[in-house]
């Protein structure tokens, strides 16, 4: 094995593909001129999962346990077991586990956090001890999805500074953009390129332009990108645990509710917490048999012990598993079983062809100009989506040597050596920004500053409100400065949206203080966003009197 290439200053760095239900991370063999996958813990795919309990030593104290070593904990332990958190950053949900019933409190950043900073533990034990290289990884490239918000971004970026990475030396990008370079860093020929990404968490469409340069290198163009945050592989493990759910309630003729802890029924709510813990693990392992088996078995015996023995052993068609329509909320809240509820694995296939239809509109291409299609993520490789793929672009799925799994982390890799060696030649990404940007003005209208799919240079995209904004009322000496992001802009041609519509999330807001008093609309003030290459913002308000003042708005330091 060779040596990474470095820029010594800057030290080394990691490729994290930080997903919802497993991580991967990689770096860049400069010597060897490839990508090398870490085996952490003995495999290439880490279960994104951790465990908390008490400290041996220190019995004041929580020790931790991650990865396969964790996920399995969960069947036992799973009041103090945390699986899935990719889904909660950027809410402000509290994370809250039990351990020996002492309950304790974290955030989502603090858990991905934890999570990151064993990958880059491990990370670095490996290239110290197996590559015989000094030092330790001090930055990172961590992909995230197509779809994501701002406050989604900051909070992986957050996470990421937790878990030891040097806050300037943390670099975000997309998850398509990085399985679009592990793609074309062997391609020769011009391109347009679909990427389905079905990953543990999130689906993202993305449309890739690539274009061979006069050094005979790839160049990318991001022609559009459309997903949905809440549409995954989790999601189908669901549908096959709410079938495990239904054969639980005919043979308990519906006496027992798994989901209720609070129920006098018998059985007790450790029981319960892992009977769930189980149901989720074989339905993801049902899933990943029925790729490439026409039916699967699942057994649990014993499933529950008390206060009888319940045992489950069912058999599924890989039919049943792509038609049966889900009807058990399963622990999830409201407003997410309402878009689940009725919905099979088949309607959620269809749900990520409606995503391509919109990012074939947003891209003005029809299904026919598409040269490419590059399969990403685990659930992608479930047969029914290749046979979708093929019935609308009239062609396969591209058969990459390559494991869908581990495309996003070596991409990210490949980001990785670019930073550490810019002149270094590879495939180039021309960033673009994702969703619309701006600002609530007076009727709680939204006035876009930011459009998406503007190229963002390499120091960064900078935008004057083409409006200023005036004073509405007399004599007043603040103006409130409010951000919003449009998740899903439409592109049915509307010319006025509204801040209080569902796609509107509010970023940040500050006051613009010390505005000369004066008649209204006598003073006004000018914004400027400006976003970087991560497609993270900062917005300045200034007032254009002679006497005016400015703020400076960081977004992700103001949650």
């Amino acid at each position: 094995m060779g040596t990474l290439g470095l820029d010594v200053e800057r030290g080394l760095f990691l490729g994290i593909d930080f997903g919802t239900t497993n991580s991967v991370v990689s770096i860049y063999d400069f010597k060897e001129g490839e990508v090398q996958t870490l085996p952490l813990d003995g495999s290439n795919i880490f279960p994104t999962a951790i465990q908390f309990e008490i400290d041996p030593e220190d019995p004041g104290k929580l020790s931790r346990i991650f990865g396969v070593q964790a996920k399995e904990a969960a069947i036992i332990y799973p009041q103090s077991t945390v699986l899935s958190i990719k889904r909660l950053l950027g809410t402000d949900e509290k994370i809250k586990i039990e351990v020996e019933g002492t309950e304790y409190e974290f955030t989502p950043e603090q858990i991905a956090g934890e999570i990151l900073g064993y990958l880059k533990q491990k990370a670095d034990e490996y290239v110290q001890e197996d590559l015989g290289l000094a030092g330790e990884f001090s930055g990172c490239v961590i992909t995230v999805p197509a779809n994501s918000t701002d406050k989604q971004k900051k909070m992986t970026k957050e996470a990421a500074k937790l878990a030891g990475f040097d806050e300037d030396t943390i670099y975000l990008r997309l998850e398509p953009a990085a399985a679009a370079i592990s793609y074309a860093v062997n391609e020769r020929k011009n391109k347009k390129v679909l990427v389905y990404d079905f990953g543990g968490g999130t689906f993202d469409a993305c449309i890739l332009d690539i274009k061979i340069d006069e050094n005979d290198e790839p160049a990318i163009s991001i022609l559009s990108t459309y997903g949905d945050n809440y549409l995954g592989g989790n999601d189908i493990d669901k549908i096959i645990t709410d079938m495990i759910c239904e054969e639980f309630k005919q043979l308990t003729h519906e006496e027992i509710d798994l989901f209720d802890m609070d129920i006098d029924d018998g059985v007790s709510k450790r029981q319960k917490k892992t009977a769930l813990v189980r149901m989720q693990q074989v339905a993801n392992q049902a899933k990943e048999r029925l790729s490439s088996a026409k039916t699967t078995k699942i057994v649990l015996a014993p499933f529950i012990q008390e206060p009888k023995i319940v045992n489950i052993n069912m058999e599924i068609s890989r039919d049943a598993f792509l038609n049966h329509k889900r009807v058990n909320q399963l622990g999830d809240a409201h407003e997410v079983f309402e878009k689940m509820e009725g919905k099979s694995v088949e309607d959620l296939i269809q749900r990520s062809m409606e995503c391509i239809n919109q990012c074939l509109e947003a891209a003005k291409l029809s299904a026919e100009e598409i040269d490419e299609i590059f399969l990403v993520g685990g659930s992608s490789s479930i047969p029914r989506v290749s046979e979708k793929i093929k019935e609308k672009f009239n062609k396969d799925p591209l058969k990459s040597r390559m494991s869908p799994a581990l495309s996003i982390s070596q991409g990210a890799a490949h980001y990785c050596n670019m930073i550490m060696m810019p002149t270094v030649k590879g495939p180039v990404v021309h960033e673009k920004t994702v969703h619309p940007l701006g600002l609530e003005i007076a009727g709680r209208r939204f006035m876009e500053i930011v459009t998406s799919g503007q190229s963002i240079p390499k120091e960064g995209l900078t935008i004057e409100a083409k409006e200023l904004l005036m004073t509405n009322f007399d004599h007043v000496t603040s103006m409130a400065i409010i951000v919003y992001e449009n998740t899903k802009p439409t592109t049915d041609g509307k010319k006025v949206q509204f801040v209080n519509e569902e796609s509107m999330k509010r970023l940040a807001g500050t006051s613009l203080r010390g505005i000369p008093a004066g008649p209204r609309g006598q003073e006004k003030v000018k914004v400027l966003f400006n976003i970087g290459q991560d497609n993270m913002l900062k917005v300045m308000a200034k007032s254009t009197s002679t006497d005016g003042v400015e703020t400076e708005l960081s977004v992700d330091e103001l949650y």
